[in-house]
């Protein structure tokens, strides 16, 4: 009997990976290339061989998670009802899984990314212009439609809103957080807040 073999991964995808994870664990800072090259079962002199420096390695997993030609962010799914309330929802839920997939780096950047603003431009770019792109297109055709209001801002609206949802998203990701009400619920009321609030 033929025994399987492991195909294992070439060295530069294995940083990658590893380099997500440790700097998603110890942060942009704290992240070490031994721990990272730990991480990945290479010894350092690969990683630099690789990728040169930290500052390199960061940037090549900013483009891996959220550069323009990943393909959950190549492009954000349209909402194709006639109804603002319906596809405003349908965006929220889409922020929500790409937050939630992408929370534990997006976390660690938060609080360091002042010092990458390369990095900081690629991440947003990736992770949230394209649905906050959507949002804003679909608050502007409600607004030719007299839907909303003539001087409904789209641009102020699709900022409020994603707004609202990242907060959701990163409170609800603390163990300290507390509420007596669903994310489904805070989520209705985001949406009418943008329906109603800026209704005719």
């Amino acid at each position: 009997m033929q025994k399987s073999r492991t195909i294992r991964r070439p060295a530069r995808e294995r940083l990658l990976a590893a380099a997500a994870c440790v700097f998603a664990r110890d942060g942009l800072t704290g992240a070490t290339t031994r721990a990272i090259a730990r991480e990945a079962g290479v010894n350092e002199v690969t990683l630099f061989r690789h990728f040169r420096t930290k500052e390199r390695l960061l940037a090549a997993v900013v483009q891996q998670n959220f550069g323009d030609d990943t393909p959950s962010n190549a492009s954000a799914r349209a909402a194709d009802t006639t109804d603002l309330r319906t596809d405003l929802a349908h965006y929220a839920g889409e922020y929500v899984q790409r937050l939630k997939e992408n929370l534990p780096l997006v976390r660690a950047m938060i609080g360091e990314i002042h010092h990458h603003g390369d990095n900081e431009r690629k991440v947003y770019r990736g992770l949230f212009q394209p649905l906050r792109d959507a949002i804003e297109a679909r608050i502007e055709t409600a607004r030719k439609a007299k839907e909303l209001r003539r001087d409904a801002d789209p641009v102020m609206l699709a900022d409020l809103f994603t707004g609202m949802i990242f907060t959701d998203v990163l409170r609800r990701a603390s163990t300290t957080f507390q509420r007596e009400y669903s994310s489904a619920a805070y989520f209705d009321v985001a949406v009418d807040l943008i329906v109603r609030g800026a209704a005719r």
